[in-house]
């Protein structure tokens, strides 16, 4: 079975500057007072409110990685809802953590 390319390495096939680019961009807006690990809840809230499921799934797991709690994935669900996310967004997400923390390693 073949793994399936994440998002970057699939742009990189097709374009390799574009997908340089992108990661310059993202490195680039993740500098400030803010630390990695807040940014990362932050991202996590906003691609709940956009169904992105792959990419929330990513950011999940590097939380994972970086020992964050289930919990504090899971508040920064909730915190969107009503302002951003309607509630079964904010469910399908919250189903999104259960299923990265309840991954192996």
């Amino acid at each position: 079975m073949t793994k399936k390319l994440n998002p970057v390495q699939f742009v990189t096939q097709y374009n390799p500057e574009a997908a340089e680019a992108f990661q310059a961009l993202r490195k680039a807006v993740g500098k400030g007072p803010l630390d990695e690990h807040t940014c990362e809840l932050i991202v996590i809230g906003a691609l709940a409110t956009t169904g992105e499921e792959g990419s929330f799934k990513v950011h999940a797991r590097r939380l994972r990685k970086m020992g964050a709690p289930a919990e504090e994935l899971r508040q920064s669900v909730l915190v969107t809802l009503a302002a951003s996310t309607t509630f079964s967004q904010a469910v399908s997400a919250l189903r999104w953590v259960d299923d990265v923390y309840a991954e192996s390693e």
